[in-house]
């Protein structure tokens, strides 16, 4: 027969076991609460870093652009300063030309077109040199502009 102490026995290990499930399954609620909030965390962190990063390549290819703008100015501005160069250099020969009064040199006798010809070579040479140091010097001006403003571009 059972007796009233079996019964309170019985009881209390169910008693126990009751609780023990509710512990266990508010333990259970509680890790899946934090899990969720990690996760929710997780994607906050990963859609933040995704964003600086497009915010960035913005940044940089913002920068990349108005340096290409610049480049296409740059060679037209050479392009404009090499005709000039050219009607100037024209300029000078025809002046050259008409200043000669030596007869021995006068304009069309062989003297003076070897002398014309060599002063014009070495100032188209000296054109030609100063046109590459310039869109050298103009090019490296912008790369380094570019790339200043990269740098504050990405940095916070």
């Amino acid at each position: 027969m059972i007796t009233k102490a079996s019964l309170i026995a019985v009881a209390v290990v169910g008693a126990a076991a009751a609780l023990q499930t509710f512990r266990l399954h508010n333990a259970e609620t509680e890790l899946l609460t934090q899990r969720v909030d990690w996760q929710r965390e997780s994607a906050r962190a990963v859609q933040a870093s995704i964003d600086e990063g497009t915010r960035r390549t913005a940044a940089v290819q913002k920068e990349v652009e108005d340096a290409r703008k610049k480049v296409i100015d740059l060679e037209g501005a050479v392009a404009g300063a090499a005709d000039a160069g050219g009607r100037l250099r024209e300029q000078l020969a025809n002046a050259r030309r008409a200043s000669c009064v030596d007869p021995s040199t006068a304009s069309g006798s062989p003297a003076a077109e070897a002398t014309e010809r060599v002063l014009a070579d070495v100032q188209r040479r000296l054109d030609e040199a100063q046109e590459r140091v310039a869109q050298y010097a103009d090019r490296t001006r912008i790369a380094s502009e570019t790339c200043a403003s990269s740098y504050r571009a990405l940095t916070p």
